[in-house]
């Protein structure tokens, strides 16, 4: 089944986000006449060397980031090599590659005992580009007590490395899912975001289908299904 078949709903998710963000933004008159009590608008998910928004592109070919772009970008390490893995579970075994190096490992191995959060995104899926600085935010907050992940769910792994250049994200976990497996191994509908929170034994908490939109959303939900806060 091609990518655009699994992830068809996801097209229209991507253009109900677009929609509500022009709305917002016609909404406004831009000269703060308006209700001083609202929350403050959200930042614009395009970003100047994002490749663009919109539904997943039909047979997109896979893409590696070579090692001299990885190096620029200073991401995060996948895993700590010292502790040791989850091996329980139904992601444990999971194979993914590294963004900041390249390399494949597990998500059991990457988890290593800890409560983990895995955010399931794509580079063109609008309302993730506007959840994932929310969830670097709430990573940072939640410190070693739990392990975030994103993990690009799209065969470029180049175009979804340009996104997170282009958003500045660069201090979460990040991996390819190039065969777009997890959503499958988890049974999940076809739509993006999608976050996973797995339990310290590597057992499924809860798989979220909507967005966060914003750092209290994601701890609410790290407290609400991994009990963990921050």
């Amino acid at each position: 089944m091609s990518a655009s078949t699994r992830w068809s709903l996801v097209a229209l998710v991507a253009l109900v986000g677009v929609v509500v963000a022009l709305l917002t933004t016609f909404g406004d008159s831009g000269d703060g006449s308006g209700d001083p009590t609202a929350a403050p608008t959200v930042p614009p998910a395009g970003a100047p060397g994002a490749p663009p928004i919109g539904g997943p592109p039909a047979d997109e070919p896979h893409t590696v980031v070579d090692a001299g772009t990885r190096a620029t970008a200073d991401l995060p390490a996948c895993r700590d090599s010292a502790a040791p893995a989850t091996t329980t579970g139904p992601v444990a075994g999971l194979m993914v590659r590294c963004m900041d190096d390249g390399s494949t490992t597990t998500l059991g191995k990457i988890q290593a005992g800890k409560p983990m959060v895995v955010n399931m995104w794509a580079y063109w899926c609008e309302p993730c580009r506007r959840e994932l600085p929310a969830i670097q935010d709430a990573a940072a907050t939640l410190g070693d007590d739990v392990r975030v992940v994103i993990s690009h769910t799209d065969p470029s792994e180049t175009k979804g490395f340009d996104t997170l250049g282009a958003l500045g994200i660069d201090e979460l976990v990040s991996v390819s899912d190039h065969d777009e497996e997890l959503p499958t191994v988890l049974g999940a509908p076809p739509v993006l975001p999608l976050t996973l929170f797995v339990r310290a034994d590597g057992t499924v908490a809860h798989v979220l289908v909507q967005p966060m939109d914003s750092e209290q959303d994601v701890l609410d939900a790290v407290a609400e299904h991994l009990g963990v806060t921050a």
